[in-house]
C-alpha cells in the first residue's frame, strides 16, 4: 500500500477507522474491500485501537505517519495517551498526528492538560476554504481555527483533494498556521469534485513556497493543468 503522505517514511496503524463519512474517502472502500480479511478491518471501518501495534519500534530520523488509515480524533483520551506515551519513547523519531477534527485534541489540552510530545508534527486537512459539505467532519474554517489556536509549535497541512478555493484566504490561513510541511494533491479517485483551474493551483503553490520550508506536490496534481 502506498503512503498517504509523501513526507512520511513509514506508517504506524496503531489506530484505524473513521466516522467522518467523506464522500471522496479512499480508505473506507479499501478497508471494506481488499483489506476486509485483515484482522484490523474485520469490523469494517469502525474506529479502534490496534493494541499489538503499541509495541512497534522506530528508528532515529524516521517520520512516522500515525493512524493514517483512519482519524485519531475518534480515539478515547486513554487510547490517545497510550499512543503519545509510546511516541515519547522515541525522541529522535518524528511522528505525524493528523486529524480532520483538531478540536478534539485541543479540547484535551484545555480540559486535561494533554500536551503533544515534542517530536510530534500536528496537522489537519483543508481541501479548500469553502465548505462543500462533502464530509461530516468539521468545516474547513473550524479545522483551520482550532489548529491555529493550538499552542503546539510544529504543524502540518494537507490540501487534498484540492477543491476550488479563494487564493487570498488560503494564503492567509497558511500565514497564520505557519506549518513546517504542506502537501498538496488532487482527487486521484475521480469523485467529480469541484476542482480549481490550474492557474489558481500554480498561484497557490508559488505563494506557499514563499511561506513554508517544505511544500510537497503530490502525484496527480498536474492533471488539473489539462483541465481533465
Amino acid at each position: 500500500m502506498s503512503r498517504m503522505f509523501k513526507s512520511v517514511t513509514r506508517t504506524w496503524p496503531v489506530f484505524v477507522g473513521c466516522e467522518h463519512g467523506c464522500t471522496y474517502c479512499w480508505a473506507r472502500p479499501l478497508a471494506e474491500g481488499r483489506l476486509k480479511n485483515n484482522p484490523r478491518y474485520r469490523g469494517g471501518f469502525k474506529p479502534h485501537l490496534v493494541y499489538e501495534e503499541l509495541g512497534r519500534a522506530f528508528n532515529p530520523g524516521e517520520f512516522i505517519g500515525v493512524a493514517l488509515m483512519g482519524d485519531i480524533s475518534f480515539a478515547s483520551l486513554g487510547e490517545f495517551l497510550r499512543i503519545c506515551a509510546r511516541i515519547r519513547e522515541f525522541p529522535k523519531t518524528d511522528f505525524l498526528i493528523q486529524s480532520k477534527n483538531p478540536r478534539k485534541i485541543c479540547d484535551w489540552y484545555v480540559e486535561w492538560d494533554v500536551k503533544l510530545p515534542a517530536n510530534v508534527v500536528f496537522g489537519t486537512t483543508i481541501e479548500s476554504n469553502i465548505d462543500y459539505r462533502l464530509t461530516n467532519a468539521p468545516p474547513p474554517y473550524d479545522r483551520f481555527r482550532y489548529l491555529a489556536a493550538c499552542s503546539h509549535p510544529r504543524k502540518f497541512l494537507s490540501i487534498e483533494p484540492i477543491m476550488d478555493f479563494n487564493l487570498g484566504v488560503m494564503v492567509r490561513w497558511v500565514e497564520i498556521l505557519k506549518p513546517e510541511i504542506i502537501e498538496i494533491g488532487a482527487d486521484n479517485y475521480r469523485h467529480s469534485l469541484i476542482e480549481p483551474p490550474w492557474w489558481k493551483v500554480e498561484g497557490l503553490l508559488a505563494e506557499l513556497r514563499k511561506r513554508c520550508p517544505r511544500v510537497v506536490q503530490k502525484e496527480g496534481l498536474e492533471r488539473l493543468k489539462g483541465g481533465q
